[in-house]
């Protein structure tokens, strides 16, 4: 290797670690959540819903089991003393939901229902349509101050006189 080279190598290696690679951020959970319109828990979905109707047929069953299982549980004598379910069961309620979250998020229903979810019209973002409403507020506040001076007329000179008034205080 020549020194030209190994000096543009370790420019390019610098460069790269000063400046980073471009990265797509990640979407907020929550953000994707709501946008999904995702339930809060699925155990309490009916079994012919189309969310459900969605999920893989192994999940539905999974699902089916945890929903019979909660029935049992409603009718121990845990539930009747505490009111709630056991740790354990909370925890296969949360992870149940979580899973029916991770299928339903990545299922062709939800993808082909917003293939551009970034994307509020044909082209923009958010940000895009942000920014274009402040350049219209702008133009529009600026026309309506020249509309309140036309209003006032303060716009033309005076009429009062029918010479014209001339200032004669500059050189």
């Amino acid at each position: 290797m020549t020194r030209g080279m190994l000096s543009m190598l370790c420019l390019a290696v610098c460069l790269t670690s000063v400046v980073g690679c471009k990265t797509t951020d990640r979407t907020d959970e929550t953000i994707a959540m709501k946008r999904a319109h995702l339930p809060d828990s699925w155990v309490y979905l009916s079994p012919s819903s189309s969310k459900v109707r969605a999920l893989p047929s192994g999940l539905r069953t999974r699902l089916s089991v945890l929903r019979d299982d909660l029935v049992r549980e409603q009718q121990s004598q845990y539930f009747s003393y505490y009111g709630t379910y056991p740790p354990e069961m909370l925890s296969r309620i949360e992870n149940m939901n979580r899973a029916c979250n991770e299928a339903y998020m990545v299922s062709d229903h939800i993808i082909a229902s917003d293939l551009t979810p970034e994307l509020r019209t044909v082209s923009e973002t958010d940000p895009d349509l942000w920014w274009n409403d402040q350049v219209i507020y702008d133009v529009q506040s600026r026309e309506l101050m020249d509309d309140w001076q036309s209003f006032w007329l303060m716009k033309s000179p005076s009429t009062l006189s029918p010479y014209p008034i001339m200032d004669l205080t500059q050189p």
